[in-house]
């Protein structure tokens, strides 16, 4: 009986064995590629399916469905990104459109009338000006620029303004050295250095316009501030609510007040996402000021 129990005991061990290397064992290791895929580490999850040798079919069943399934997961997931890439895309390019420039027809008849006063001088910085400002607008080989070509658009839309207006534009520039360096999506402060114009001209007297491009608490803050009319307490909710919200599509269609000023926080939004953070502070008839806080990006 004592070696008959030897026997059992030792028989018993090895099934315990051929049990844990058959099933236990490949169970533990699909265990430990499900959290690959849970985490989205598909590649990892692939090089840890386990292997499992002939015989085992049930065992070798759920391995090799749960392998094909990581497959196809992994490209739904892959093209879902791709598709969700290209329309994001889509919407950027179609908003980046909408921006009209309308200072280009101004631009010219102010270049038409300097050329009647005889002004060739001025006829030639105004029309440098513009053929720069072209030169930038026209080059679409990236979304991005640096702060510094940003900012020498908006000097040279500026100096075209000055001449239409005179002396009732004042208007005060600021960077920071190391700001001037950093990366931006293009054509996000155009839009509302125009606004910034427009409305502080509605007022008599000088129209005052500050922009400055500087570095705060570790992001990229960019701001336009005027004296101009303010905005109304309902429009500014309004703006900060569709920022948070992205909204591009209802930007294209929209025919209401501040299309410049909301395309550009749709964009903002759709290129930085959560990083992308927007502070309005107007009063009426006192003026506004407009604070854009972007993610610090060096290249």
């Amino acid at each position: 009986m004592f070696i008959v129990s030897i026997v059992l005991l030792i028989l018993a061990m090895a099934a315990a064995y051929k049990l844990s290397a058959g099933i236990t064992r490949p169970l533990s290791e699909l265990a430990r590629t499900m959290k690959y895929v849970q985490r989205g580490e598909f590649g990892q999850a692939v090089k840890a399916m386990p292997r499992v040798k002939d015989g085992h079919s049930e065992v070798g069943y759920v391995i090799g469905v749960f392998e094909q399934m990581t497959h196809r997961l992994r490209h739904l997931i892959e093209t879902e990104f791709e598709t969700n890439l290209r329309r994001r895309n889509a919407e950027y390019k179609a908003l980046l459109l909408q921006i009209n420039p309308h200072f280009y027809n101004n631009t010219l008849e102010i270049i038409s009338g300097l050329a009647a006063m005889k002004r060739e001088d001025l006829v030639m910085d105004a029309t440098e000006a513009l053929a720069q400002m072209m030169r930038y607008s026209l080059n679409l080989n990236s979304d991005l620029v640096r702060v510094s070509e940003e900012m020498d658009y908006i000097r040279d839309y500026l100096f075209i303004l000055r001449l239409r207006h005179e002396d009732r534009l004042s208007v005060t520039v600021e960077e920071d050295a190391e700001a001037r360096g950093l990366t931006i999506a293009k054509f996000i402060l155009q839009p509302l250095v125009e606004n910034a114009v427009k409305y502080s001209l509605e007022k008599e007297g000088t129209a005052w316009i500050g922009i400055a491009a500087r570095i705060r608490d570790g992001r990229l803050l960019l701001s336009v501030r005027d004296n101009g009319i303010g905005m109304d307490p309902v429009l500014v909710r309004d703006l900060l609510d569709g920022s948070r919200k992205g909204d591009s599509a209802s930007v294209l269609s929209s025919e209401g007040q501040s299309i410049g000023l909301r395309n550009v926080l749709s964009r903002c939004r759709l290129m930085y996402g959560e990083r992308f953070d927007l502070d309005i502070h107007s009063r009426l008839g006192e003026g506004t000021t407009i604070e854009l806080y972007l993610p610090v990006v060096r290249s």
